[in-house]
């Protein structure tokens, strides 16, 4: 069985899909700044950067050096 692997793609639309079933459970039918916010975290905790902003998986000279 193939192990699924998180790209920034999944990360994406797992954030979406959060935000997604925020505004359907407040009743909305488009997002509001607290979706869009709840949006962002998500992706951020499922596609961290490191402290320079480098992508995960990214070769990072600053982070290597540390």
């Amino acid at each position: 069985m193939a192990r699924i692997v998180l790209t920034r793609e999944l990360a994406q639309a797992a954030s979406r899909d959060a935000a997604n079933r925020a505004m359907r459970a407040g009743g909305r039918k488009a997002w509001n700044e607290e979706d869009a916010n709840l949006a962002a975290r998500e992706f951020n905790r499922l596609w961290p950067l490191c402290p320079h902003k480098i992508e995960p998986g990214s070769y990072c000279f600053h982070c290597d050096r540390d």
